[in-house]
């Protein structure tokens, strides 16, 4: 869309072929104009697109192995081009490359430092650090590219410092963090 708000292009439709979607949860580009797509709902995948919208790739799917994805929710594109992919039901946090290539995952579930349960969001931090948003934890928590657990916050609860089953977040400015509190009603601001 434009800053008017009208459709500047448009591309997939409902489906399990190459280009469609059936549940799509997040949208990256990368600094080449590729976009990402991630999707659960039975195709539970990443599919990359070229800047013209034409179809490229997918990667992730059920035929990936150890790269198998279970809702996929969402992804980033780092400054080396590489792909984090928050993978909510394999409780693990997947690196790709560029072209779809495994280059690995942290993570078990679990309710440990380090442990992750159902995330549903990251961000990658300027300092290289990675914060990682988790709906089944009802916690925030930052590590370092590695997989190690760095810093661990939150609890289940209402009331302030406290989530229920934590959606999605964003980084402004002042490293103040904004999370989605869902079963709160609310978005908490919290600075790191």
């Amino acid at each position: 869309y434009d800053r008017d708000g009208r459709e500047l292009a448009r591309f997939g439709r409902e489906g399990t072929g190459p280009g469609e979607f059936m549940l799509p949860t997040d949208v990256e580009v990368d600094a080449a104009g590729n976009y990402f797509v991630s999707e659960y709902g039975g195709n539970d995948r990443i599919s990359k697109f070229g800047p013209d919208f034409t179809f490229v790739t997918t990667f992730g799917g059920a035929d990936a192995g150890e790269a198998r994805l279970s809702r996929p929710q969402a992804i980033k594109v780092d400054e080396t081009g590489v792909l984090w992919v928050v993978d909510s039901c394999n409780h693990r946090i997947c690196r790709f490359s560029n072209d779809g290539e495994f280059l690995g995952a942290f993570g078990t579930d679990g309710h440990a430092p380090g442990q992750l349960q159902y995330p549903y969001d990251l961000e990658l931090l300027p300092d290289g650090t990675i914060l990682v948003c988790e709906f089944g934890n009802n916690r925030l928590q930052r590590f370092d590219r590695d997989g190690r657990s760095l810093e661990v916050w939150g609890s289940v609860g209402s009331r302030p410092g406290e989530l229920a089953e934590p959606w999605g977040m964003a980084v402004g400015t002042d490293r103040r963090v904004y999370v989605v509190d869902y079963l709160n009603h609310r978005v908490q601001m919290f600075r790191m």
